[in-house]
């Protein structure tokens, strides 16, 4: 028995090789598409708070903040809604604003009420807000104003105001 043949040998042909690696490489690409997020499952707010302030809560929903603030005879709300970019790799916080006019001399109850109304729509989840009266605002309105920012009893906006 001979070790060697005499005749030339044949190469294999690699095709089926190399093609059943890119197959493998595509199977393994739609697995770690298909397991994977694209976006952050957490974010923790590390920031401190200024000096006579309380630290800011942390909230899951759309609406970080609601602030309203009390001129003598104006109003202004702001709130700061995340936005997220469309790839989810980043969110930053918008600052909104509504300004609320006077009528009649005094403050539109009816605009607060619906500049309040709309910032419950974007996040309902938000229980908390802040009013920050002037110095010339009378206490009435103050309170008219906490009883607009909380709602009624079987429809609730913010139900936990603080005064700042």
């Amino acid at each position: 028995m001979r070790l060697f043949r005499e005749e030339a040998m044949v190469e294999a042909d690699i095709r089926p090789t190399l093609l059943g690696v890119v197959t493998l490489l595509f199977l393994l690409l739609f697995f770690l598409m298909s397991t994977s997020a694209g976006q952050r499952l957490a974010v923790v707010d590390l920031r401190l708070a200024a000096p006579g302030q309380a630290p800011p809560l942390p909230h899951s929903g759309l609406v970080k903040s609601v602030h309203v603030t009390l001129g003598e005879r104006a109003a202004t709300v702001e709130f700061e809604v995340a936005t997220t970019d469309i790839g989810a790799s980043s969110t930053t916080r918008e600052l909104r604003r509504i300004e609320v006019p006077e009528r009649d001399g005094i403050l539109d109850g009816v605009a607060l009420s619906a500049a309040i109304a709309t910032v419950h729509e974007i996040d309902r989840s938000q229980e908390q807000a802040e009013v920050e009266p002037g110095p010339d605002v009378s206490t009435a309105t103050v309170l008219q104003v906490v009883d607009i920012v909380r709602g009624v009893a079987d429809a609730p906006r913010f139900p936990k105001v603080s005064l700042r």
